[in-house]
């Protein structure tokens, strides 16, 4: 599957994040020592000349499953590095951190940057969650003011339960709230969030994403995230990017992407029957984590 852009539809003056003419292959061939993906070889072609500009808030990715959203919240994340073409992130070429890998100062530039939450994301730690929370505020952008602000993230995430155990003690929702607020009191410019809160409970998952609309919209922190529940894509986030098959992708103010035609087209299928996959593919993923 590709997806293929020109010229591109959606400009604002506050644009964060920019695809220029950009390609992206997964290939079965290593890679070249550089944390880049080999066209030649590729078994898989997700992007083709792709041309975004990406703005600043809280940006919802939608599309079905398979299109290429964790791909593109990771290349927006300077966590992939297309395989032509080029990404820049607050003005800042991805490419400059192909080796972050390998270099601990230019991994630590790259999370100061844009910090990014990875799906089903695990840990094992031998320190306390209130201890981890407490040595993140310290290296975090926050200065005198992190401990007001920790305070309201153990507040906002429900955390207050959890900060005597370790990492691999919470259950999978208290786990990605947990990860959620060391996302934030580390304080990158940007945070990447891929399926942030698939494991909690609805009414959790609306107060989680309720605080998190508040809190870009109150720091100026962009937050772009991936989630299947269409009602959460919808309700919090300003803005939406809507992936298409075979068609170009379409983004701008979530009111004016959010509607039956612009969906129906996208997921080639009515409406009513959104809801269903999007509750089914939730209890896939539930299901292989109990596994």
């Amino acid at each position: 599957m590709s997806l293929n852009e020109g010229d591109g539809q959606f400009v604002e003056r506050d644009t964060v994040v920019r695809f220029n003419d950009v390609s992206f292959y997964f290939s079965d061939l290593p890679d070249d020592g550089g944390g880049e993906i080999e066209a030649a070889g590729a078994v898989n072609q997700v992007f083709t000349q792709l041309n975004l500009e990406l703005p600043a808030g809280m940006l919802s990715v939608v599309g079905e499953n398979g299109i290429g959203k964790s791909t593109l919240l990771m290349l927006a994340g300077a966590r992939l590095i297309p395989t032509e073409g080029h990404v820049t992130v607050l003005g800042r070429d991805t490419r400059d951190f192909a080796s972050a890998h390998e270099r601990a100062e230019l991994e630590e530039e790259r999370n100061r940057l844009v910090s990014v939450i990875y799906q089903n994301m695990e840990f094992e730690t031998d320190e306390s969650i209130g201890t981890l929370l407490e040595a993140v505020a310290e290296m975090g952008n926050f200065g005198g003011s992190s401990d007001t602000f920790l305070a309201e993230l153990r507040s906002a995430l429900e955390l207050d339960t959890v900060l005597d155990k370790r990492m691999q003690e919470l259950s999978k929702g208290q786990l990605q709230r947990s990860i959620i607020a060391f996302s934030l009191l580390y304080g990158s410019q940007m945070v990447i969030m891929d399926e942030p809160v698939f494991a909690l409970e609805q009414p959790q998952k609306e107060r989680a994403f309720e605080y998190l609309l508040d809190y870009s919209r109150r720091s100026g922190t962009s937050i772009y995230y991936s989630a299947h529940d269409l009602d959460l894509t919808q309700k919090y986030s300003d803005k939406m990017l809507l992936l298409q098959k075979n068609d170009r992708p379409l983004i701008g103010k979530t009111s004016e992407i959010y509607t039956r035609d612009n969906l129906e087209h996208a997921f080639q299928a009515p409406l009513d029957t959104l809801y269903r996959r999007d509750y089914l593919y939730r209890e896939m993923l539930m299901h292989t984590l109990k596994r």
